[in-house]
């Protein structure tokens, strides 16, 4: 049987022999998926205790809270999330009275999301204790420290999204296995 062709990429990122430049990086992204998991966790925590509120319904409010009436897009762009992810919990926040809906006098295809009364008093109480478990998270930190650091998270964010267009524009996944090529 002939020995079936792996595109060099592939081959570099297959390779376990050698460690190799996305060892590292892999390192540092799963290192950020833990950081980030564990933050998630915490304040899902915080604010079904401060709130009653489930998953990540916070962060919904919280992304709406920053501007403007949103589209659902807009919403799952600044999260980095996909719209279909966000669309139940909106709804939830809907039935809820904190979000309310309504059509954009732009466009009116579109639907503007905003918060109600009761979800800025809410948006108010996530800022003012997301603002101390920031104080906390950080409080070994400089000042200094701690612009840089904002400064390079703002980069990798910006780096993240560059990668995952690039995922996206390279389409679904195949159902051959990753690294083979056809013959």
């Amino acid at each position: 049987m002939p020995k079936r062709k792996t595109p060099l990429h592939a081959r570099a990122a297959v390779a376990h022999d050698k460690p190799v430049a996305a060892d590292a990086e892999r390192l540092v992204s799963g290192r950020i998926l833990i950081l980030a998991n564990l933050l998630r966790r915490a304040a899902a925590l915080r604010y079904r205790r401060l709130l009653r509120l489930p998953g990540g319904e916070w962060g919904v409010i919280t992304q709406i809270g920053y501007g403007k009436p949103q589209t659902l897009n807009q919403i799952a762009n600044g999260m980095g999330l996909e719209k279909a992810q966000l669309s139940r919990t909106v709804s939830s926040l809907v039935r809820r009275h904190l979000v309310s809906k309504k059509t954009n006098p732009q466009n009116s295809r579109e639907v503007l999301i905003s918060l109600t009364r009761e979800g800025r008093v809410q948006y108010q109480t996530i800022l003012a204790a997301g603002a101390s478990a920031n104080d906390r998270l950080l409080m070994d930190l400089s000042n200094q420290d701690r612009k840089l650091l904002v400064q390079q998270i703002e980069g990798l964010t910006r780096r993240a999204r560059e990668l995952l267009k690039a995922e996206q524009a390279l389409g679904p996944a195949a159902s051959r296995r990753p690294g083979m090529t056809k013959k």
